[in-house]
């Protein structure tokens, strides 16, 4: 009788054992399974994903190279169509994009900015899909805040100086700092030089980092992350008049702009922008002339090339109030105020911007002359240059300077404010430590995307924004009103 109970209590413990090894496999089987799909859902998707971004570069390498662009403001089918996406070669799955022009590029001529969505497909267990965007745009003089292709290391840049856009140079440039204090030093949004180095100090030492001795650039925390904060020994960028377009500025103008010849505008006339109205007065003698300029189909003004210099600023009472380039050979005298209507940057119907291009002249900071000028009538001619004053425009002398007529007036430090950027061979002497002006340079953000109608481009294109979209959808890339720019 023990004999057969305990032979009875083996065979129950052989069951349950057996259950137990049962329900153990099959959960591990379950486990295995569920890891090997998710191992295979992962390579599928990283496919996709890696397809996306090979659509996107294929896409823009098109574009580039010179397919021919959409001709409205409408996505147009890049890459198959959103029921037929195009097969990619090595099984790396199919690809749909669209290319989505801004709506200014045929408005005005003031932007080149194309969009390109993606998505792209990948067969396997599961078709698993993956979404990018990219903006493109041809490398546009207006989209730097400051630009200098022969900078001097006679002059340096001390506290109080900023820079709030990207700063570029071609070759080195010298930062100083006064106090132990950081919290006035130079501020660039971001730092881009050819040269391995830039200068600081009395003794103008080498240095590769935004921070020695008294000098701690600003924001200190984004431009220790390095490039594209801080990058230096970067690619050179071609500039001045024999390397860039600027004909294009002055056939623009004799086209379908203004042209104003010498007896229209002499040397040393006063200009002044009102609304969409350019006034010229060319001594206090003579009356003042009204171009309106709204009804330009080229709203571009070139300036006779035998004239050497003109003044110019904005009426006190009515901003600009259009996209508008005036170019010349001279020179510019910035000689007071030029503000827009419009001064809100991020309104996106907001077309009001200025460039001024000087072929073989200078951008002046005037002296103002600290005498009476009523005789010129309107203050909007007058030369009012005794403190600091805004300039909204984008700043451009191919082969000259930025630089005051004297660095030692006013009496006490200013700030001549830029709401736009520059770009010239070099930067004169605008005043000292304790006289003249400091530039500062607010960067419109609308210049990522948009520039000064007709302004000159090189023949490098930037991509200016990048963006990851998991979920983008055919239908999406197709219609594309998820993202404005």
């Amino acid at each position: 009788m023990n004999t057969i109970h305990r032979r009875g209590s083996a065979l129950i413990m052989v069951l349950i054992a057996s259950m137990f090894l049962i329900i153990l496999t099959a959960g591990a089987f379950r486990y295995f399974q569920t890891n090997v799909t998710a191992q295979i859902w992962t390579r599928e998707r990283i496919q996709a994903k890696l397809s996306a971004e090979a659509g996107i570069n294929l896409a823009t390498h098109m574009l580039i190279a010179g397919a021919s662009l959409p001709a409205d403001t409408l996505p147009n089918d890049f890459l198959g169509t959103e029921f037929l996406p195009m097969d990619l070669p090595g099984g790396m799955g199919s690809v749909y994009a669209t290319v989505d022009p801004n709506n200014n590029n045929r408005k005005i001529i003031m932007a080149n900015a194309f969009l390109i969505r993606c998505v792209a497909f990948v067969s396997g267990t599961t078709l698993e899909s993956y979404g990018m965007a990219t903006i493109v745009m041809p490398e546009n003089l207006a989209r730097f805040s400051v630009f200098m292709d022969d900078p001097s290391t006679g002059g340096y840049y001390d506290d109080g100086y900023r820079f709030d856009g990207p700063f570029y140079a071609n070759g080195p440039v010298w930062v100083q700092s006064e106090d132990f204090t950081s919290e006035n030093d130079v501020f660039f949004y971001s730092f881009e030089l050819t040269s391995n180095y830039y200068l600081y100090g009395p003794s103008k030492s080498y240095e590769t980092t935004p921070s020695v001795g008294k000098l701690e650039m600003q924001p200190h925390h984004r431009l220790i992350l390095g490039a594209p904060y801080f990058d230096l020994g970067v690619d050179t960028i071609p500039f001045g008049s024999s390397e860039l377009n600027w004909q294009g500025v002055r056939n623009a103008a004799l086209a379908n702009g203004l042209f104003l010849n010498s007896a229209e505008v002499s040397s040393g006339s006063r200009l002044a922008l009102k609304g969409d109205t350019l006034f010229v007065k060319q001594n206090p003698a003579t009356p003042a002339v009204a171009y309106p300029l709204g009804g330009l189909v080229n709203p571009v003004v070139w300036i006779d090339d035998a004239v050497d210099s003109v003044f110019l600023r904005g009426d006190q009472n009515l901003g600009l109030d259009m996209a508008l380039t005036i170019g010349m050979r001279g020179s510019f005298y910035m000689s007071g105020p030029l503000h827009y209507k419009n001064e809100d940057l991020q309104d996106p119907d907001n077309e009001n911007l200025l460039g001024l291009m000087s072929v073989e002249g200078d951008v002046i900071i005037a002296d103002d002359p600290g005498v009476d000028e009523l005789q010129w009538g309107f203050e909007r001619f007058w030369i009012r240059t005794d403190s600091g004053f805004t300039c909204s425009a984008v700043l451009v002398a191919l082969d000259g300077v930025l630089e005051a007529e004297n660095p030692w007036e006013p009496s006490s430090p200013q700030e001549f404010q830029i709401l736009g950027g520059y770009m010239v061979q070099s930067e004169g002497f605008t005043g000292t430590s304790r006289t003249g002006y400091s530039i500062g340079v607010y960067f419109d953000p609308r210049l990522l995307y948009l520039h000064p109608p007709f302004f000159p481009t090189t023949a490098n294109w930037n991509t200016t924004m990048w963006q990851d979209m998991p979920d983008l959808t055919a239908e999406e890339v197709k219609k594309g009103p998820f993202l404005q720019y």
